[in-house]
């Protein structure tokens, strides 16, 4: 340890007085998750999972509108609700053609009437078929942004005809009530001996008799934070800087093999693997004070950018273990390049593809499952996965630590790899 104490006190220094590559390994990760996450969330909010906000304009006033808000208010539609003395039918397609809202919602005047008469004909087939200009259907007027996607339009269509579905079973439901009532009357049956004559009708048709109820899986408890983009970006992101260190360990190493430094370090009663654990245990530090800078962005940025906050939950030694074998893995990977290489322009330029391309199969960019099968499969290859993963199997899934115990395995395998193939380098080029 003796010898291994100044090799980290030479690193240090080294790293400190490079202040281009501090700032890269410290400012492109946290620009990168703070702009990706913000993409995404959009993401969400397009794609439906993130509520909606529409436009509503009851010009009818005549109840079908509170009916249509009240069906509208549980789901994901964040309805805005406009003046009917005020507002027009140009105004609301105006604002949702700019782009302002999502869609609007236009229920025209008279609309109830025709509705309340409509269901009405339902149950007076004595009067023959309705004629094309006698339509039975109501329309309401629904504008939707051009530039929406069609996963979006999807979701506000789907949930408007749901909501007047409902609307239009009740209506006639009652009507449905009312009749059977009038036909008992004719017959002398006492009002209220049988449910199918008043109101309750309408109670039982509404009665769910089915139901689904989610269950928590695995080992997730009530502390596990829900996934969100902040949960899985925050990680990510953090092992992409972590693995980024590989390029600065390898530059020092190639800074001291062609300035002559190596060599006279080789003279010495030195092993080579003490040299390249001072160089881990100094760089290890790196990864976990860029760990840290990332979790305070998602802790306290975040939540002022209107994000949700990055939460760890009660498992920290845990993931402290995550992070400190994926640090070993990327330190091991930094030693590898800097004696595989023969200069620092090799060893940036695959150290950068080979960091990027495991990050993009390893689920930093884009979730795994997201992913083609084929990229699935090539996950498992990416040492950044294996982080990823064991953090996520951690944080989200509430996971005991033997659950990750397959990912560490792999994080250290790949170290001890990596050191043992950089030790028999530096042994060939003494």
């Amino acid at each position: 340890m003796m010898k291994v104490f100044p090799a980290i006190i030479k690193e240090l220094l080294t790293l400190v007085r490079d202040r281009a590559g501090l700032l890269v390994l410290f400012l492109m990760p946290a620009i990168l998750v703070v702009v990706i996450t913000l993409v995404q969330e959009n993401i969400l909010e397009l794609t439906g999972q993130k509520n909606f906000k529409v436009l509503f304009l009851d010009s009818d006033q005549g109840g079908l509108g509170k009916l249509l808000r009240e069906q509208l208010a549980s789901g994901n539609l964040e309805l805005v609700v406009q003046d009917a003395k005020q507002a027009r039918v140009g105004d609301i397609e105006a604002a949702v053609a700019n782009g302002e809202y999502q869609a609007g919602i236009v229920i025209p005047p008279g609309a109830s009437r025709r509705f309340q008469k409509a269901a009405a004909r339902l149950l007076q087939p004595d009067q023959g078929a309705a004629r094309p200009q006698d339509s039975l259907v109501t329309s309401l007027y629904l504008f939707m942004d051009p530039a929406m996607m069609a996963g979006s339009r999807a979701a506000i269509t789907g949930r408007l005809q749901n909501a007047l579905a409902a609307i239009a079973l009740e209506v006639k439901l009652s009507m449905l009530s009312k009749t059977m009532q009038a036909a008992l009357d004719r017959l002398g049956v006492p009002p209220g001996s049988t449910p199918l004559a008043n109101e309750k009708l309408a109670v039982l048709f509404r009665q769910p008799l089915l139901a689904v109820t989610e269950n928590q899986v695995g080992g997730q408890s009530g502390g596990v934070p829900q996934y969100n983009p902040v949960q899985q970006n925050v990680p990510a992101w953090a092992l992409f800087g972590m693995f980024f260190t590989a390029i600065p360990i390898a530059g020092s190493i190639i800074r001291e093999r062609t300035s002559g430094v190596w060599t006279r370090l080789m003279t010495l009663p030195v092993s080579p693997l003490a040299l390249f654990a001072g160089k881990a245990f100094a760089y290890i530090g790196v990864c976990f004070c860029q760990f840290l800078l990332i979790a305070l962005i998602g802790i306290f940025l975040f939540p002022l950018l209107g994000l949700p906050a990055f939460i760890i939950a009660t498992k920290l030694p845990a993931v402290l273990l995550a992070l400190l074998l994926s640090s070993l893995a990327a330190c091991g990977y930094g030693i590898f390049l800097g004696l595989a290489c023969n200069s620092y322009e090799q060893a940036s330029t695959l150290g950068a593809t080979t960091v990027v391309a495991a990050a993009a199969i390893g689920g930093v960019m884009v979730p795994v499952y997201a992913m083609p099968h084929t990229m699935q499969r090539l996950s498992i290859i990416s040492p950044i996965n294996w982080g990823l993963d064991a953090i996520h199997a951690l944080l989200l899934r509430g996971a005991a630590l033997p659950a990750v115990y397959g990912d560490f395995g792999r994080l250290f395998l790949f170290f001890a790899v990596c050191a043992f193939l950089a030790w028999k380098l530096a042994l060939t080029r003494q």
